[in-house]
């Protein structure tokens, strides 16, 4: 192969199941910190001409901040530009700064355009992303941005723990499936098809004067019977855990029996671990590794992880063969 996998440091555990999945070798970086907190880079092979992918999600996690994994990134990037790397791709499952996709009132920043351009600044080619929060993101950049969801591997996790043999009609009345904003709604009606059930959703009014508050929930359900089903709730993302309980209660005074999340990037900060464990009725709580979860997994019994290294890993062939990306979306 033509092509290096280097890793930062935010999630190395993920890079090495990547490169296990490929079946290569993890490519020697030095990735250290002064005293002073700035960041020092040195890949320690040669890699001109090479196609390199750099592995860096956007987490906070063992006293760094998403900010120092992000200018680390742009590090590792300047690295290889001036190392004369042939191609430099980024796989970055959670892209930083999501959630500040559009400017909502005076006198505020778009902090994803504000990443996406220190990106391309930095002289990217390719960026791998997962689930973004909102897929207005990929306009953001002139490079080509490749949005993979997380519906198929989870979609195979769940035929294989939850549903088992169940028949169409057995699951439909058990359970059913829950958009938990307008947001997620297109994805949650995708896995709703894909798994043969049919999809709620949930409205939220947001009080945008403080953080992450929700003043009330609306189910929209077209009629759609609920009582005594197991809802499983699709989101992108998790990060307090406020308005999933807000979502949760407003369930189970419709009739839900009890509920499974299903969420792609799980930051769980705060105090989102001790509401998800207080929650009686949350049965199970599944999420991806595209951020690190080893920390999250002792301190909450509910949680299951679904690696999406050999999706990465398969991203990684196709470009370096020259294949289609297309059926990974499917």
């Amino acid at each position: 192969m033509n092509s290096v996998i280097l890793s930062g440091s935010s999630h190395t555990f993920l890079t090495k199941k990547i490169v296990k999945n490929l079946g290569s070798n993890l490519h020697p970086c030095v990735i250290e910190q002064f005293s002073n907190k700035e960041i020092r880079v040195i890949i320690q092979e040669n890699i001109r001409s090479k196609n390199v992918f750099i592995v860096q999600t956007g987490c906070s996690i063992e006293g760094k901040s998403v900010n120092d994994y992000l200018i680390e990134l742009l590090l590792i990037i300047d690295a290889c530009k001036r190392s004369q790397a042939n191609s430099i791709t980024v796989i970055m499952p959670c892209y930083p700064y999501a959630r500040a996709d559009r400017k909502e009132e005076s006198r505020v920043p778009i902090g994803a355009k504000v990443v996406a351009d220190l990106l391309s600044s930095a002289g990217i080619n390719r960026l791998v992303v997962m689930d973004l929060h909102a897929s207005q993101i990929q306009g953001f950049f002139d490079i080509p941005v490749d949005n993979l969801y997380s519906l198929p591997v989870a979609s195979k996790y769940l035929e294989r723990f939850l549903f088992n043999d169940l028949t169409i009609v057995e699951r439909q009345n058990k359970y059913i499936v829950v958009s938990p904003d307008a947001g997620a709604v297109k994805r949650t009606l995708k896995f709703g098809e894909k798994m043969n059930l049919n999809t709620i959703i949930i409205h939220k009014q947001r009080n945008y004067e403080k953080k992450n508050v929700v003043d009330k929930c609306m189910l929209i359900s077209d009629n759609i019977s609920i009582e005594g089903k197991t809802a499983i709730i699709c989101d992108d993302m998790c990060d307090t855990g406020g308005t999933l309980i807000k979502c949760v209660e407003l369930l189970l005074e419709n009739g839900i029996k009890d509920v499974i999340c299903l969420i792609t990037h799980s930051i769980l900060s705060g105090p989102a671990i001790e509401r998800i464990n207080s929650c009686e009725k949350i049965k199970r709580f599944i999420v991806t590794d595209s951020l690190p979860q080893r920390r999250h997994m002792r301190l909450c019994p509910k949680l299951e992880v679904i690696t999406i290294s050999r999706l990465l890993a398969d991203v990684i062939k196709c470009m370096e063969t020259g294949c289609s990306l297309g059926h990974l979306f499917r």
